[in-house]
């Protein structure tokens, strides 16, 4: 397993993992890539969009989605208005199993969007497990490895998060679908702990200051 150290260089993350997103979207700016959204609403692609709870109802009113996707129920039932929903019933923690719905939600929303409707999907903040969603959608039938999945969603909504388990189940989700992983879990000993090699370079300073100082005292 690769251990994630100081020596490592920012410029040769992901080398082999290299996402082959359209060299003009690495030329567009945050806003430019969703650049007629609701506040707090990232664009994927055309006709699927991503937001957390606070931006849900704006999101609802500007988009008005033919389906909205929700996988947070821990939030309150919505208001009765016009718009099918989808739940997925599952918090956002490592052992939440989200493998089965990937497929299910996946293919729902390629339905959706094949009708030229608006899909919406949200979970509380919009950073872990409606992200997960999406990108399960994105390496399926937008033929993406997950890789560059991940990085054409970071370019739209830099916060994204999985977290680490539903990462390891979009890992094995891909490799059902093509054999093969484009993403692998890395050891950071920044945190002691697994991660996905695409979160490498948010965590390379935390690995220097611990080298460097020690553990940061609580």
């Amino acid at each position: 397993m690769k251990v994630l150290t100081v020596e490592d260089k920012v410029t040769s993350v992901g080398i082999e993992n290299e996402p082959r997103v359209d060299i003009a979207d690495t030329k567009l700016t945050k806003e430019e890539l969703n650049r007629g959204c609701p506040l707090g609403v990232s664009r994927v692609i055309d006709s699927v969009y991503i937001c957390g709870a606070h931006a849900l109802p704006g999101a609802v009113k500007a988009l008005r989605p033919g389906l909205v996707i929700n996988v947070a129920p821990e939030l309150p039932p919505p208001p009765e208005d016009y718009v099918p929903r989808h739940y997925v019933p599952l918090l956002d923690t490592p052992n939440s199993d989200m493998y089965p719905f990937m497929e299910l939600v996946a293919d729902l929303i390629h339905e959706v969007v094949t009708r030229n409707e608006v899909v919406l999907v949200h979970c509380v903040a919009g950073v872990s497990r409606s992200v997960t969603l999406c990108l399960a959608y994105l390496v399926k039938w937008q033929k993406m490895t997950l890789c560059e999945a991940y990085h054409h969603m970071k370019l739209r909504r830099p916060q994204i998060r999985p977290n680490t388990g539903f990462f390891k189940q979009l890992i094995k989700y891909e490799e059902r679908l093509f054999g093969e992983a484009s993403v692998k879990m890395v050891y950071c000993e920044a945190i002691d702990k697994e991660i996905p090699d695409v979160y490498e370079a948010d965590y390379r300073g935390m690995t220097w200051f611990r080298q460097r100082y020690g553990p940061i005292e609580k």
